[in-house]
């Protein structure tokens, strides 16, 4: 059997549909049966050692000018020969592809208003829900987005798994308290315990609401805490102006997250004190369940696929309002017994989402689709 990913998003800074794809392929390795390949499609040259790769892995090196959406309609379409089945783990399929296709669609976003620019509405939205319903089946990582899929893009039932995502195995927390100092250091200037955030800062994330809150109680509780913003900047946000204006400019921290290797963000995760993800909506977060994974106590949205994630193991707020964050943030920051109790309930709760399963589900339901 032949099977066959869109590894498209293993070129450039891997986030996290790229950290998905690296770890699918190498759990994979551990789970195939003996006569079945892997054809793994790049735009960009990609050596299967950097992970380790087996022989039943083929790289498959399709360079074109085209780039995105266009290398995917235009080259990797052509190759539907080679396949039983292909994988596309981002949403969009090659719409003209002649084979068999499964698409992960990891949130249907545009199902609470805000979360995008009006533009999304005529661009992505149709080429997601023409991509679901191409597809011979559709995976995905909560019930919430499973009827999202349903009521949204019109795909049956019967066409829809749901293979919850998750962190890896190696996912833990850190103990060592000199790399826990060392990495104060590095990204804060000095051994200051912090607040932290880890993904892209998109619209739909809250970042200035975060931030607000912070400053919030940072001057009326004096928590010595700094904010560290642990990944790109995608919107341009001010962050300058808008931490100037709130009086913590020496007090939030913004990098672009770029580490050589995933396990990187292992002692950051574990250095810090609390973790916030206060976003609008989530078809999964992979981030929650990696800070959950290192017992890192968790604040976030109490609703949709989140709310499935957590569980009772994280505390939540109904919005992510300033006021509403700020208080959840000095509750925990100044409970200390709050804050244990919070970060074994995340252990506990993480253990369930392990991305060796994902690979699993995800391996199965492409074995089905090709023997239909």
């Amino acid at each position: 059997m032949r099977l066959g990913i869109n590894a498209l998003r293993l070129s450039g800074q891997r986030l996290g549909i790229g950290r998905y794809i690296e770890y699918l392929l190498k759990d994979w390795d551990t789970m195939l049966d003996p006569g079945e390949r892997v054809l793994v499609y790049v735009r960009e040259p990609f050596d299967k050692d950097e992970l380790g790769l087996s022989d039943a892995f083929e790289v498959h090196h399709l360079p074109s000018w085209h780039a995105g959406v266009r290398w995917e309609q235009l080259v990797l379409a052509r190759h539907w020969r080679e396949t039983d089945v292909l994988f596309c783990p981002s949403y969009t399929v090659p719409l003209h592809y002649r084979g068999r296709l499964v698409v992960a669609t990891h949130s249907v976003n545009e199902a609470e208003s805000g979360n995008h620019p009006w533009w999304y509405q005529l661009t992505y939205r149709p080429y997601y829900k023409l991509s679901a319903r191409r597809s011979d089946a559709v995976i995905v990582p909560s019930l919430t987005t499973k009827g999202h899929v349903e009521s949204l893009y019109g795909v049956k039932s019967d066409k829809i798994t749901v293979v919850p995502e998750g962190a890896p195995r190696s996912f833990a927390p850190v103990d060592d308290q000199a790399v826990l100092a060392e990495t104060r250091q590095r990204y804060l200037g000095g051994d200051f315990p912090y607040v932290l955030f880890v993904g892209k800062l998109s619209q739909r994330r809250n970042i200035p609401a975060l931030i607000e809150a912070f400053a919030r109680v940072k001057q009326s509780d004096g928590i010595p805490h700094k904010l560290l913003l642990f990944g790109p900047n995608i919107l341009d946000l001010p962050l300058n102006e808008l931490t100037a204006r709130l009086g913590v400019s020496d007090s939030v921290i913004q990098t672009d997250g770029r580490i050589e290797r995933h396990d990187e963000i292992l002692p950051i995760y574990s250095g810090a004190d609390l973790f916030v993800h206060p976003t609008t909506a989530e078809g999964f977060s992979l981030t929650i369940v990696e800070a959950m994974a290192c017992g890192l106590p968790v604040i976030t949205v109490g609703r949709g696929a989140v709310a499935e994630i957590v569980d009772g193991a994280a505390i939540t707020v109904d919005a992510p309002t300033p006021d509403r964050l700020a208080d959840a943030i000095r509750r925990v920051l100044t409970n200390r017994e709050l804050r244990t109790e919070l970060g074994k309930k995340a252990i506990d709760r993480s253990q369930l989402f392990r991305l060796d399963s994902t690979a699993r589900g995800t391996l199965d339901v492409m074995r089905r689709v090709a023997q239909a």
